[in-house]
């Protein structure tokens, strides 16, 4: 046995230590794989054991807020429950939030009111007078509009002693603590839109309860305050209950709506007949109207005289719902300039045009024989006046941000309010929160109003925040212990998960140092164990580089009489043995090298051989193919021929076998390459051979055919079409054995199939008796004929060229010349095959007739 050469320096300390590291770190050793997994056990017990107290907190987190979720949903439920009831306490609760977009809408109208009369030249005492006129026949109780100082001189508001009541506003709420607040209306300008609501209030002069809004002047700087008592009109809405009653609350609402918007009916009516007066044309008061739409709660203000017909409108033609010159419900507006009646007001109901649920009123203007139509659409999209105000809560409950969501549902099990919506947050949330309702709570929500308790459902999903949330769904019952529905909300989880992460995060961290600390030791021990292992590796990379290990290196490991030093006794044999044959095949690959570099000569000089064969007959078959221009007598023409390899099968003949004839042939030989080539070459010359005697051209194809069947060792075949031109004549015939019938080309761009005669291929049968086909060419007539390279073009889809190609690149061909034609052709070719190699020769000839 060869025993493993000795030498002075270890191979490893001839290595870079950059290099040992980089290797110790891609290449990881046996030490390191212990290291490895060590670290893996402790990783899997330190995040085990605080998997364990993460999740356990995680619940308990989860658990604690969903049960402040269920209560909160069930006195949430209580508070929908007693809006649905009525009382003095309720009504009067929810009467304030309801009156402030009407009263706003009752001010800025009256702004434009007093701003036309004005215009118009009414004096003070006939403004007054429309004030008192408007207190008597609707709700509104006071009016007190201002000059640019704050004097009120337009007021319907007496004294005792039955003279209007003057009255100044002061900026120092000392003074009037109250009327103040209205003050800085003075300095805004009238395109600012700007107002001021105040909740209802006691007033300091008589105890009433009263709520007043204003606007600033819609002509000049001034105040337009609009207030109303709590008396809720002459009607006094709820004097005739008592305080126990209970009742559906929208009905008062309702009520109350109603009200409002005849005050606003009255006051468009007024506005216009004075703008009128004014001399205003009708689109100035369109225009006026619609700036009160704009920054109002009302939906659309329409004026229409008797017959309905639209005078003045706040919604232009293209933006009206309805037909532009007429009313929603106009019978029965209209109906009111046939009697007495002043006022009229139409429940709320889904308008005809859309099925949008409106409220709409009309004042009736007698002496003008007009009607004045307001319409205001319920804000809630589930058209009842309690759920506008179920919505209104749930819009300011989810303000609040304790809340993402909350859904109303009716006794009927429909979706009476839900939050958030469009006009509390940016994007498309309001149809949201209705197509999640049905995806997610109704379920939950029908399961509380069967079961008549609280059900709730909680995930606490770390990575998921689309699925991470509490819904709690709980049953609405009035004082009767009926549900008259049922409401569901959700509880964003994302500050207790935030809080589950951030304890993640400080747990990773520790079991991180923890790690570190325990895996140097272990990287130490391991490193002391497989040491020897490592040096019986470290020369096995030197056998496998080619080089022999040093002696000094694996003498401590052989003298060792375990196993690790019986391993490395085998190891040191084997090596000897590895290099021998190494020298062994090291012989055989010269011997087989030197032969294939002999092969490799003899096939090279071969393929140029071919090469050059192949060349050579590109070159004879480029002379054997007549292209180009030809010019004779009365026609002009173009051919072409691309081969689709070195050298192609397709064939043109031209020659003119006696004066005032031309003899043409176009020809696809079956095959590709070198054999279709050849077959091509002797088709040419049995073509020259039969024509050069003008005879039938059915004839000719007769003797061409036989002469091909008598010499075709290869059995193969030829299309061709076969003509003989008369040129004075400017007749054409010929023969389609096999070939696709040449196309007519008229000067205006009409293209017609000439008639085939339907004749075999030449080639194929002896003896074959062919026909003939006469047609005349008119001058400027195009004889264009092809072989089926052209149509058969691909590209990259796999799609074919086709006739319907060919066409298309023939449009246009009475413009082009014979030769543009053929260009135009070969471009469009290429355009559609994107470069995709031709799978057939590419031919066609092109002769027309001069004018």
């Amino acid at each position: 046995m060869t025993e493993i050469s000795s030498g002075s320096t270890p191979p490893s300390a001839q290595v870079p230590l950059f290099s040992r590291l980089w290797r110790f770190v891609t290449e990881p050793q046996l030490a390191v794989r212990v290291f490895f997994v060590l670290s893996a056990l402790l990783v899997i017990a330190i995040t085990a054991t605080s998997a364990t107290l993460l999740y356990n907190s995680a619940n308990t987190l989860r658990d604690e807020a969903e049960a402040n979720a269920v209560r909160l949903a069930e006195l949430l439920a209580d508070s929908y429950a007693e809006m649905g009831e009525i009382s003095l306490a309720n009504v009067a609760r929810t009467l304030d939030a309801t009156l402030d977009t009407q009263m706003t809408a009752q001010a800025r109208i009256a702004s434009q009111m007093v701003a036309a009369a004005e215009a118009a030249g009414y004096e003070p005492a006939r403004v007054n007078e429309m004030l008192d006129a408007i207190t008597n026949d609707t709700v509104i109780d006071e009016f007190w509009i201002t000059d640019e100082v704050g004097f009120s001189y337009l007021t319907n508001v007496r004294g005792d002693d039955g003279e209007r009541v003057p009255f100044r506003f002061d900026p120092d709420p000392a003074v009037q603590p109250q009327a103040s607040k209205f003050f800085v209306l003075l300095a805004a300008q009238p395109e600012d839109d700007g107002f001021i609501v105040q909740p209802a209030v006691v007033r300091e002069i008589d105890n009433e309860i009263v709520k007043y809004v204003g606007v600033g002047g819609a002509d000049k700087s001034r105040i337009v305050q609009v207030g109303n008592l709590f008396n809720f009109g002459d009607q006094e809405i709820l004097s005739n209950l008592a305080a126990s009653e209970r009742g559906d609350v929208s009905d008062v609402i309702e009520g109350i709506l109603g009200q409002q918007m005849t005050g606003q009916a009255e006051l468009v009516r007024r506005f216009v007949a004075a703008a009128e007066d004014a001399g205003w044309s009708r689109a100035e008061i369109d225009e006026k109207l619609l700036h009160v739409v704009g920054t109002t709660v009302i939906g659309e203000i329409r004026v229409a005289d008797a017959s309905g017909s639209v005078l003045y409108s706040s919604l232009p033609d293209s933006e009206t719902p309805d037909s532009a010159g007429t009313m929603p419900y106009a019978d029965e507006f209209v109906a009111m300039l046939d009697g007495t009646e002043l006022l009229h007001e139409h429940a709320s109901g889904p308008r005809p045009s859309d099925g949008l649920v409106y409220k709409y009123v009309g004042a009736a203007d007698h002496e003008r024989q007009r009607v004045v139509q307001v319409g205001i659409l319920i804000e809630s999209s589930f058209g009842n006046l309690l759920y506008s105000v179920y919505q209104r809560e749930s819009d300011v409950l989810v303000r609040s941000q304790n809340i993402d969501t909350i859904w109303v549902v009716n006794q009927d099990r429909d979706l009476a309010a839900a939050a958030p919506r469009l006009t509390l947050q940016s994007g498309d949330e309001e149809s949201n929160t209705v197509e999640r309702f049905a995806s997610s709570a109704g379920t939950m929500v029908q399961t509380a109003m069967d079961d008549g308790r609280v059900t709730s459902r909680a995930s606490l999903s770390l990575f998921s925040p689309d699925t991470r949330g509490i819904l709690v769904a709980a049953p609405i019952i009035n004082t009767g212990g009926i549900a008259i529905g049922a409401l569901a909300i959700e509880v964003g989880l994302d500050e207790i998960a935030g809080t589950v992460i951030s304890e993640a995060i400080n747990t990773t961290v520790i079991a991180f140092l923890l790690l570190v600390l325990t895996g140097g030791g272990a990287l130490w021990g391991s490193r002391r164990l497989t040491s020897p292992i490592e040096a019986i590796a470290e020369a096995a990379k030197q056998v496998e580089s080619g080089t022999q290990p040093e002696a000094r290196e694996m003498d401590e490991v052989l003298r060792r009489g375990d196993e690790i030093g019986r391993l490395a006794r085998v190891f040191s044999d084997m090596t000897v043995q590895v290099f021998n044959r190494e020298e062994q095949l090291e012989t055989l690959v010269s011997e087989r090298t030197r032969e294939l570099q002999a092969s490799n000569r003899n096939l090279r000089l071969a393929y140029e051989a071919m090469e050059q064969d192949l060349e050579m007959a590109k070159v004879v078959q480029a002379a054997l193919v007549q292209q180009g221009n030809t010019n004779i007598g009365n026609l002009s023409g173009h051919a072409r021929m691309t081969p689709a390899q070195m050298v192609g099968g397709d064939l043109i003949e031209m020659h003119v076998p006696e004066a005032g004839k031309l003899f043409v042939a176009l020809g696809d030989v079956s095959g590709k390459g070198v054999a279709a080539a050849l077959f091509m070459a002797a088709s040419s010359a049995a073509i020259r051979a039969a024509s050069a005697d003008p005879i039938g051209v059915d004839v000719i194809a007769a003797d061409i055919n036989n002469r091909l069947c008598a010499e075709n060792p290869m059995g193969l075949f030829v299309t061709c079409l076969l003509a003989i031109f008369d040129l004075e004549k400017g007749t054409v015939d010929y023969t389609c054995a096999g070939h696709d019938p040449a196309l007519l080309i008229k000067p205006d761009g009409a293209r017609t199939a000439l008639p085939t005669t339907g004749d075999m291929a030449m080639g194929i049968l002896e003896d074959f008796d062919y026909s003939s086909h006469r047609e005349q060419l008119a001058p400027g007539d195009t004889f264009f004929v092809y072989t089926d390279g052209l149509t058969d073009a691909i590209n990259r889809k796999g799609k074919l060229f086709g006739r319907e190609g060919l066409d298309r690149a023939l449009d246009g061909a009475g413009n082009r010349s014979p030769e543009e034609m053929v260009d135009h052709i070969w471009s469009s070719i290429e355009e559609f095959s994107e470069g995709t190699a031709p799978t057939d020769d590419k031919t066609c000839l092109v002769l027309r007739r001069s004018e």
